[in-house]
Formats: C-alpha cells, structure tokens, sequence
C-alpha cells in the first residue's frame, strides 16, 4: 500500500500545480498546442503552490492537502462543466511542436535519471542538512503551518531561517505519504 501512496502523492502534486496554473492562466490566451499549455500550467501553479500555502498559513487557515485539492479544482472543474458539449467534439492531433516538446520531455526524463540515481547512489547523507530539512517537513506536515512558535523554531534549524516554501511543498506531500 506505501507504493500505492507514493504514486497518488506524485500524481495530487501535479493536480494541484496543474489546477492552480489552470485557474491562474484562466482569463490569458491559449496557446493552441496542448502539450506546451498544460505543462506551462504545471509550471505556473507550481509557483503559486508555496505563495497559496504561505498566504494561507499567514491567515491561520490549516495547510491541509484536501484543501488545496479543493482549490486546485473548482475553477477547472467548473469549467469542464460549463463547457462539456465543446470538449466532446475535441479531436487530439500531434503536430510537429508536439514532438519536439515530447523529445525535450524526454531528454529531462533522461536527465532527471541520471541526478536522481547519482544523488542516491551512496549510502551516506552529507553533514545532516537531509535530516534537519526532514524535522522541519516533518513539522509542517504534523502542524499545518510553516511558522511556529519561538521555542520550537531554536530547536528546527531549518524552516525560519530558510524560505518556508521547500518545507511547506514536502510537508504537503507527506502528509498523503508517509515515505
């Protein structure tokens, strides 16, 4: 069942950044080519995703995944709805930018291997940054806030000092995952 969790935690990380950049570019001209559209929403929501969550915590709203799949979701949602007659007559067509984009997907897949098996190839974790960063995921995922009080933040090293969004992004993760 962990393996299960894992693969839905990927894949709410790419509905959330994928809704949240939906709604965002909602009101902007498309680009005609799917593939470029959708991953440039991707893109963008992914940068809206630690703004949201910081704003969020800001105003004392609990940093929950359900919450922000339900954010991510009713703007899209609302619009396959809305234009649910349209989508049926959608007919799917690859054009020569979808393969170059396909190949550069590619070639980042590639990429992403080769550091992912580099990064993990020993078994040893340099100077305890890995674990000092995992008490302050760990924190944010058990709290539903990226700030905390004073006495808790001089034993977590890692989340005040630093940007809070890298916490809040892995702490949102690993609240659908354990691992």
């Amino acid at each position: 069942i962990n393996g299960k969790m894992n693969v839905l935690t990927v894949i709410l990380f790419f509905v959330y950044s994928w809704g949240l950049g939906f709604t965002a570019t909602y009101f902007a001209k498309n680009n005609g080519n799917f593939l470029e559209k959708n991953i440039m929403r991707i893109g963008i929501g992914l940068g809206i995703l630690p703004i949201l969550g910081i704003f969020l915590s800001l105003i004392r709203i609990p940093l929950d995944w359900k919450l922000f799949l339900i954010l991510s979701l009713i703007l899209p949602l609302f619009h396959t709805f809305k234009n649910f007659n349209k989508l049926k007559a959608l007919k799917p067509r690859i054009t020569k930018s979808d393969i170059y984009i396909i190949i550069v997907l590619l070639l980042f897949l590639a990429t992403f291997y080769m550091y992912h098996k580099g990064a993990f190839a020993y078994p040893y974790l340099e100077d305890d940054d890995p674990w000092s960063y995992a008490v302050g995921v760990k924190y944010v995922s058990i709290e539903k806030t990226v700030f905390m009080e004073e006495s808790i933040a001089k034993r977590l090293q890692y989340v005040n000092p630093y940007p809070p969004g890298y916490s809040f992004l892995l702490g949102l993760l690993h609240q659908t995952s354990p691992s």
